[in-house]
């Protein structure tokens, strides 16, 4: 659905405004001051979309930190085995037979 703010002065007279404050008016601009306000309320409600670029970040970071994860969780709990897939001892301390929550 197209958006069409027109039948809304007020509204289109504030983006305009912004336009100018923000890119100067230039061509696109107000296509620019648009996606910059849904960008910052996806953010605020935590639905921004990651790019590809910080989707490897995050998980080169978190392939990097996972065997320290690990190390620290061993140390804290002595009765987890080692040898034993870490997930696999978590989800038994945390949920039942049925695998609800204890």
């Amino acid at each position: 659905m197209a958006i069409n703010i027109a039948h809304r002065p007020d509204l289109d007279e504030r983006v305009e405004h912004l336009a100018k404050v923000l890119h100067g008016g230039a061509r696109g601009s107000k296509v620019k001051v648009i996606e910059s306000a849904i960008e910052a309320l996806e953010e605020k409600r935590g639905l921004r979309k990651c790019s590809p670029e910080e989707i490897r970040e995050a998980l080169t970071k978190f392939s990097e930190k996972g065997s320290e994860l690990r190390a620290a969780l061993l140390a804290a709990d002595p009765t987890l085995d080692p040898d034993r897939p870490l997930s696999e001892a978590l989800f038994e301390q945390l949920y039942d037979e049925r695998g609800l929550p204890k």
